[in-house]
């Protein structure tokens, strides 16, 4: 991944690891010396104490990773909220879109209707003065009862009797035409509340992304500014719509797509949503290891594992989300219809399936850049800077637990 310039140089600077590794490294050099070991101090006392020492530096390296998945959890759930919030938004200015063009139909058709009225009298009255005419028009369509009683003979009488059953139909529209003026006005004030909690919502998303970033950057980094510019650049990319594939999982922050309803129609009616069997972690190692060898980087399966960590932390969480992504790798139905893949080979591309989902994943990360630049291909997955460090993070835990020197460091 660094050969082609997009992945991250680590140099290793937290105390902690440099301690940890630093004992390590001194007894390797201590035994690659001929040196021997300290006066009291057998070999094997020496390997127990390396041994131990690499204990404590995986469990060192395990609670990170589990710290920065439980912010970036919490991350989530933010995230989540100010969809939901976002989506109730939405729902409200289209209900208020609907009740005023209703609204303005009523208003219209009533206007036609005293027109049609007026036109009616005019002619019956034969061009003479109708002023006192049209006033008791309006006085029909104004009153909450009729007035035709109050009119004993005359051509407006005739007029009005004859045109009573449609007078009192758009009378009731009139009546209709205030009522839903009146829900409009409820809805307008309604939309306050989700927007006030979208705000708080949005606010929250980015402290709870600045604790994510302390939690990544305590692996140690060189490139912080880096990640941040290609991040930044992503950013922009999507807004001038240079994205062109669908999000895997979401919108990263929040944004609204088609909606969890229309998602889960698509996972009812358009493609395999079928549950399986559980299966083992080590099962989940193996299929991470295969879909990323067959998708073009093997040696960074890490990343792979660490979407699978991220998404449904490797298959407990099948979903579906709250913007109705579903599976161990959490696709939405709609994007898992143009990139599900059959991993198996058993005919069906079930997007519940590990042995489906998570090579259509890798698949996908191909598509979105992988290799060459991950960075892109996890942005794309899903849309948001701390998606790319959370699983950047994680993966550099899992390469630093395997003891894999050969790859470089992600973060």
């Amino acid at each position: 991944m660094d050969t082609k310039g997009t992945k991250l140089a680590l140099t290793v600077g937290i105390p902690l690891v440099l301690v940890l590794l630093g004992g390590v490294a001194g007894a390797e050099s201590n035994e690659a010396s001929g040196a021997t070991a300290p006066e009291g101090q057998s070999g094997s006392a020496a390997s127990e104490l390396d041994n131990e020492l690499r204990q404590e530096q995986d469990a060192a390296l395990k609670t990170e990773v589990g710290n920065i998945t439980e912010v970036a959890s919490q991350l989530r759930d933010a995230r989540d909220s100010v969809g939901a919030a976002a989506e109730r938004t939405r729902e409200l200015e289209e209900q208020t879109r609907h009740l005023t063009e209703q609204a303005d139909f009523q208003r219209l058709e009533a206007a036609k209707a005293q027109d049609r009225l007026k036109e009616r009298a005019r002619v019956a009255y034969k061009g003479e003065d109708v002023a006192g005419v049209f006033a008791v028009v309006q006085k029909v369509f104004d009153e909450p009862r009729p007035v035709l009683d109050a009119i004993a003979e005359g051509p407006l009488a005739r007029v009005l009797t004859q045109d009573r059953r449609s007078i009192e139909t758009h009378k009731d529209a009139e009546r209709a035409l205030k009522e839903t003026l009146r829900q409009a006005e409820e809805t307008r004030a309604e939309q306050e509340e989700p927007r006030e909690e979208e705000r708080s919502r949005a606010g929250e998303l980015k402290r709870r992304e600045g604790k994510l970033k302390a939690s990544t950057s305590k692996l140690g980094t060189d490139k912080e500014q880096r990640i941040e510019e290609r991040i930044e650049q992503l950013e922009v990319a999507e807004e001038a719509g240079e994205i062109q594939l669908p999000p895997a999982s979401g919108n990263g922050n929040g944004g609204v797509g088609m909606g969890a309803d229309r998602e889960l129609d698509i996972a009812r009616e358009q493609i395999v949503a079928q549950p399986v069997e559980e299966i083992p972690y080590k099962r989940y190692l193996q299929i991470y290891k295969a879909a990323a060898k067959r998708y073009g980087f093997a040696e960074d399966w890490y990343v792979l594992a660490a979407v699978g960590k991220v998404e449904s932390n490797h298959g407990e969480n099948m979903g579906p989300s709250t913007a109705g992504a579903m599976g161990p790798m959490q696709f939405l139905p709609s994007t898992w219809q143009q990139f599900g893949v059959d991993g198996n080979q058993d005919g069906v591309a079930n997007i519940l399936d590990p042995e489906d989902a998570i090579p259509a994943a890798a698949s996908y990360l191909e598509y979105g850049g992988a290799p060459e630049d991950f960075y892109a291909a996890l942005y794309t997955y899903n849309r948001a800077g701390w998606y790319v460090r959370e699983v950047l993070g994680i993966a550099e835990g899992y390469r630093r637990l395997a003891k894999d020197d050969e790859v470089d460091p992600y973060v």
